[in-house]
This record gives C-alpha cells, structure tokens and sequence, in this order.
C-alpha cells in the first residue's frame, strides 16, 4: 500500500460520491473502480458483490466522514418528520460514530448539523428527545452513553428555556464530553471488570485528551472544550483532572447527567443500573456533600418530569 492510498471504511462506501474508490492491483498500482460523482448504488452494485477491499485517497478521508455525516443527516431529517424514534436513535448513533472514527477538527464540527435537527421545534413538540431514552441498545458503548447524555442535555435545555444557542451548544458538549475516551486502549475501556488504580489513572487523561482534541476545533463556544475537561471536576475539588471548583455552568450540567445516565443505563457485570429515583438520591448525597450545584440538580430533576 502506498502512503497516499488507505482502505475505506465499509460503512462509508454507500455515501461516497466526490470521492473515487480504488481496488489494489499489481505492483501497489491502484485501479480507479468508482469515478468522482456518482455513488455505489448509481454503479447498481450490491453491497455483496462488492471487491472485499476498496481504497480512497488519504487526502479524501475526511471529506468522507463529512459526506457521511451529511447523507445520515438527510436520513435524519426524514425520520423526524415521520417520527420514527427508533430509526432516528439507530442514525444518531451512525452519525456519531463515524464522527468519532476520526475525532479531529473537520469531523468534530460536522456534527452540528446533527444538533440543529435535535432542537428543531419539531424535535420539542414531538418529544423526539424523550422518545431517544426510552430506546436502548443491546451493545452500550461510548457511543450510547454520549448519545443518552446529549438527550438528557437537551431535555435540561428545554425545560430551563435556554435560547438556541446556548441549547446547541450544550447538546455539543454533552454529545462530544467523552471524545478522549476514543484515545483510551479498549481493553480497559470495557474491561467487564472493576479497574486496577493504574488502570483507573489511564481512564482519568481522557478528560484532557478530550480538551486538546476539541480545541484544535472550530468551534465558537469555548464551553464545548471546557466540558470535556471539567465533566468530572467537582465544586469542592475532589474531581479530576485538576480538582477545579469554578466550574462552567455547562460543565456542572453535564457533571450531574453524565453521573445519572451512568448510574441508571450503564449495567456492567460489577454492578447493575439502578431506578431512576434512587440514582437521584445519590447525587442529592453529593449536592448536600457540595459536589455538585444545588440548582443545576434541581432543575435536572424537574426536566425528567416536565412532560408528565
């Protein structure tokens, strides 16, 4: 394989329409087997009799994923307005994780696109967020647990009134709070297990790893980085990284609902999700312990009510 050729994500090959797609032939020679401007599916090739190894150019990766995010977005769009949840939760997870096939400025922002359908006023009069928890996923995962973050996220967002904005932006944040754990060896990631101190210290940098991805990015609001670093300080310093205290509202935010969803969703094989009403009390004991804001838990705990 030659450095300007690598071999395309199968995922991505039915998006693919700028881009040409390459089979290897002899002597690192590679043969063009799909030209720029039309996709797979207008060659009317089944994705079975597919060859088994396609390349793209390395200059073309990124505008891969962003022709991908814009394909899956499209297909989004399409389900909000037919209000088909479990088909909008299975393409907010396809978005996400080829966004974080490659996590850098480029694919990071391309996302946005996705939020700005998720807090459309269609997504709150429908309740599309709401419907987004209820749906699960035999394979939890990073992926999951950020998605499930971002609902709850927006869900706080509607119900305090944030304007647009602001909405976005912490939806952005929720959603890439956990972008260093793609840097995190996956052997430890998901040990199915309690993990050593060392271990434990591994898992600890993906806060900073996080912040150093994002803020290469583009992104205008800065609170999108600092979530990243600061989700798992705490107001009296006994968090991580840096045991910071002043914390951003939107880190404090996401401190709380990254905690609940975890408590609530994350079943692992040392520990079992728990009701929602007793994870509450938990982070109550923290509030009262003053490690997390006492408003922010408040007005998170009216959000998971609000409509009922």
């Amino acid at each position: 394989m030659t450095d300007n050729m690598i071999p395309a994500r199968r995922s991505q090959l039915p998006f693919y329409k700028t881009i040409p797609l390459f089979i290897e032939g002899k002597e690192n020679e590679y043969i063009l087997y799909k030209p720029a401007g039309i996709t797979i599916q207008d060659m009317r090739v089944e994705e079975n009799r597919l060859p088994h190894a396609l390349f793209i150019r390395r200059g073309d990766k990124m505008r891969g994923i962003q022709e991908t995010q814009e394909a899956f977005n499209l297909q989004l769009m399409s389900y909000m307005k037919t209000a088909e949840p479990a088909r909008i939760k299975e393409t907010v997870v396809s978005i996400v994780e080829e966004t974080l096939s490659e996590p850098r400025s480029g694919s990071l922002e391309g996302i946005a696109g996705t939020l700005d359908i998720l807090i459309s006023d269609y997504a709150k009069e429908s309740r599309i967020v709401t419907h987004l928890l209820s749906i699960s996923s035999s394979d939890y995962s990073t992926i999951i647990h950020s998605i499930n973050v971002m609902a709850f996220a927006l869900g706080f967002a509607f119900h305090c009134k944030l304007n647009y904005s602001e909405t976005k932006a912490l939806g952005l944040s929720a959603l890439l709070h956990d972008t260093g754990k793609t840097k995190i060896p996956p052997d430890i990631l998901k040990a199915p297990r309690k993990l050593t101190d060392e271990e434990f210290q591994v898992i600890q940098r993906h806060s900073i790893i996080g912040y150093n991805i994002l803020k290469e990015c583009r992104f205008t609001d800065p609170s999108i980085c600092l979530a990243a670093l600061e989700h798992h300080e705490k107001l009296d310093g006994s968090g991580y990284p840096e045991g910071k205290k002043n914390l951003h509202f939107f880190s404090q935010v996401i401190a709380i609902i990254d905690c609940y969803e975890a408590l609530t969703n994350d079943d692992r094989l040392y520990r079992s999700s728990m009701p929602p009403i007793k994870a509450l009390d938990i982070l109550k004991n923290d509030v009262e312990k003053g490690k997390f804001d006492k408003n922010i838990f408040k007005d998170f705990a009216y959000s998971l009510v609000r409509d009922h």
